[in-house]
């Protein structure tokens, strides 16, 4: 074992080394973001000036700071002046950075502004962003979101993909509604950042969403081959020196009381727990940060989806745990290799603290995450409660890459530790993304990665390897991604649903934009194989799909599927219907599907799939959500999941629904409730949050639980509580 982890070692030690190597030879430095269309510098508040956030713009200041006006439309025509203007300035002290909105509308009376909760679906209505990309790295950004009623959102892009939306910032905003239409003002505290040294330019970009038009405007970004969230053509951020972060230390305290009550053993005596918990992060240079916490609370954590899988292999679920949250995008390996198929990820963070169904406390841990001599760097170990079954068990990972060039990033991940105590286990890997901006918009990229694990108890070594490519387009997208899980790879401290197994997959998109009521319709096409490791075929999916995008946001589609499965091993669907072992082959699919556009009071969506299932069976999908949003104040969902499947050993009927609710009394001060049940465990959970942050950096939190069992069909004659729960915790946020 000691040789094989001395290999593992050796090679982390490798990549942390080779990389300064490279850029000292080669002078080569990370300029992704090119810039060099779109600039903009920020202005250094005088002595005696100061910003009071009230959305005003009244400050003699803000006259003097260079201002971006040069918007662009990416929808509904790429590149085009704008419908409505839209000006920003940016200035700065030694603690803030100031961001100020002025959002021309001639309609004023026709701004949407529906959603007033801190964090809410603020999408549905006029919004406006800023993107920060301290490092100008092409690929990560902090967003900073606002509506026209001063709700606020913040989130992470990581490698230009998605929207991680659990981070949050302590941060400030409001707004100003006038007859000319709205301005803004932010105030967020450079302690929420990771940024160079003095002088050094960041990335920034600035996005805006008129919602009566479906106007989509941005100032650096234009191109609609990419999303909102790409940072490919970054603007740049000037003239940020002189931060002041004191001795660079925050710390987050929290007092929590919690009540439990277990209805299913009458004469116990109630739980009543107090207990303190907190989290320290501390700047050891201006772009890395040490974090340790003591006692995490997850209480105010949401719950996860409700999902009855009626597949063999287990169903991933994405971290919403804050702790987790915070620089998470260090951690992030293989790009889109894992982001596009969790299958083989080699760190997941779930895996800390929960531990085959157990929720574990979190005794405490530590992290280092920012830059250090141009490296991103991570690097967690934590120390979890004992469970049912196992011990105190230490587990930890570490991440380091380094960007070569604005196109290039090389990097490497090393974990250790079992969360089940069963074994010992250390995961070692490499992984290289590039990306390759093509004239007229879209770019071509690669990421490629190989991972090797060791766990002892004879299981010995294995490895993981594969790879994307994607060229991308407005008109035209393809994508090549495979994956390879060999013998023997076992990250415990990552994700695996499906080993040793080999993926191939080849998707494509073809894009039409007509002139008209109709703003794009897309062809699609997928095929997907799974094979053992001697290449025989387990699985093999080929569709294609048709799918249309009004003008007005609402939108269709059809799609068809031919599928091919071998089933290894028995094995049982929920409702007790067996599923026998054997090759199923010429499975046809189809299905339909059609949605409201969000941005209405009432957005519906509705899906049917039916058809052949697993040979001679059938199995027929519906699916049903729709939300009510009558005013700011109220905001209701439903959602509906039904699968009714009958094979020739017996039939099911599967149903889970979910019903959440969210009363905003201010932007600051909310009730949210879920409610969540499924027919197969008749198991019903409800949990009802407030939250009210009184002051920036305060916050109060009640949460209630309830869990209940209802057997299908009998609700109201059979309800049988099991757990009843309580929970008080105020938070407060220290700087030094």
């Amino acid at each position: 074992m000691l040789h094989r982890f001395g290999r593992l070692a050796g090679l982390f030690l490798l990549l942390v080394f080779l990389p300064v190597s490279f850029s000292e030879a080669f002078g080569q430095t990370n300029n992704a973001g090119t810039g060099t269309e779109r600039a903009i510098t920020a202005y250094r508040l005088a002595e005696g000036e100061s910003v009071t956030i009230d959305g005003y713009l009244d400050e003699a200041f803000w006259s003097r700071t260079d201002v971006a006006a040069e918007f662009r439309t990416i929808d509904p025509i790429e590149n085009d002046d704008p419908a409505q203007p839209t000006r920003v300035r940016v200035a700065y002290d030694s603690q803030n950075l100031y961001v100020a909105w002025e959002i021309i509308e001639t309609r004023p009376g026709h701004v949407r502004a529906s959603v007033r909760e801190r964090d809410g679906p603020i999408g549905v209505d006029d919004w406006v962003r800023v993107y920060l990309d301290p490092f100008q790295s092409g690929r990560d950004s902090y967003n900073f979101e606002l509506n026209a009623l001063g709700s606020r959102f913040d989130g992470l892009i990581e490698n230009n993909l998605n929207e991680r939306a659990a981070w949050n910032a302590v941060w400030e905003a409001r707004v100003y509604r006038h007859d000319q239409g709205w301005s803004a003002e932010m105030k967020i505290p450079f302690r929420n950042l990771a940024y160079p040294s003095d002088g050094a330019d960041w990335g920034i970009d600035f996005s805006r969403v008129i919602q009566r038009d479906f106007e989509v405007q941005r100032w650096a970004q234009h191109s609609q081959a990419f999303g909102l969230n790409n940072l490919s053509d970054i603007g740049r951020l000037q003239g940020i020196e002189g931060i002041d972060r004191g001795i660079g230390l925050e710390v987050e305290a929290f007092a929590t009381s919690r009540y439990t009550h277990v209805w299913e053993e009458p004469g116990r005596e109630d739980d009543l727990i107090a207990s303190a918990s907190g989290n320290a992060y501390y700047k050891i240079t201006d772009s890395l940060t040490g974090t340790a916490t003591v006692n995490t609370d997850f209480s105010d954590t949401p719950l996860d989806p409700r999902i009855v899988s009626t597949s063999r292999f287990a169903t991933f679920f994405s971290e919403t745990r804050d702790f987790f949250l915070q620089d998470s995008a260090i951690f992030e390996f293989g790009g889109r290799g894992f982001t596009d198929g969790s299958n083989g990820l080699p760190f997941f963070s779930r895996r800390i603290g929960l531990v085959d169904g157990q929720v574990i406390d979190l005794m405490g841990g530590a992290k280092l995450s920012g830059r250090w001599a141009g490296h991103d760097v991570g690097a967690l170990v934590t120390y979890m409660d004992e469970g049912r079954d196992f011990g105190h068990q230490a587990l930890g990972v570490a991440r380091m890459s380094h960007p070569f060039t604005s196109n290039t990033k090389l990097g490497g991940i090393f974990t250790f530790g079992d969360p089940n105590g069963d074994t010992e286990n250390y995961v070692g890997g490499l992984d290289f993304q590039w990306a390759n901006p093509l004239e007229g918009g879209g770019q071509t990229s690669a990421e490629i990665y190989a991972v090797n694990s060791y766990t002892d108890g004879g299981i010995g070594h294995g490895q993981a390897w594969g790879g994307v490519f994607r060229y991308t387009t407005d008109p035209l997208f393809i994508q090549f991604r495979t994956k390879h899980l060999e013998e023997g790879y076992n990250p415990e401290l990552g994700f695996v649903n499906r080993p040793e197994s080999r993926f191939y997959g080849l998707n494509g998109r073809a894009r039409w934009r007509p002139d008209g009521f109709v703003r794009n319709v897309d062809i699609w096409q997928w095929n997907d194989y799974f094979t053992d490791l001697d290449g025989d075929l387990l699985s093999r999916e080929n569709g294609a799909s048709f799918e249309g995008n009004f003008i007005t946001s609402d939108y269709w589609g059809i799609f068809v599927a031919d599928i091919y499965e071998v089933v290894e091993d028995d094995f049982m669907l929920p409702g007790g219907v067996l599923v026998p072992a054997g090759t199923y082959n010429d499975v046809q699919r189809a299905g339909i599907w059609i949605g409201g556009a969000d941005n209405r009071a009432i957005s519906p969506h509705f899906e049917v799939s039916c058809c052949e299932w697993l040979g001679d069976g059938e199995r027929m999908g519906v699916e049903f959500n729709v939300e009510w949003r009558p005013s700011a104040l109220f905001a209701l969902e439903w959602s509906n999941d039904w699968n009714f499947i009958e094979l020739p050993t017996g039939s099911t009927d599967i149903y889970v629904t979910g019903l959440g609710a969210v009363v905003s009394f201010t932007p600051d001060m909310r009730v949210t409730t879920e409610v969540q049940y499924d027919n197969i465990s008749g198991n019903m959970n409800i949990f009802s949050r407030f939250n009210w942050e009184f002051s920036p950096g305060a916050e109060l939190f009640v949460g209630v639980g309830h869990n209940a069992d209802v057997p299908a069909n009998q609700f109201g004659d059979e309800f049988t509580s099991n757990i009843s729960t309580v929970t008080v915790r105020l938070g407060r946020t220290f700087n030094f």
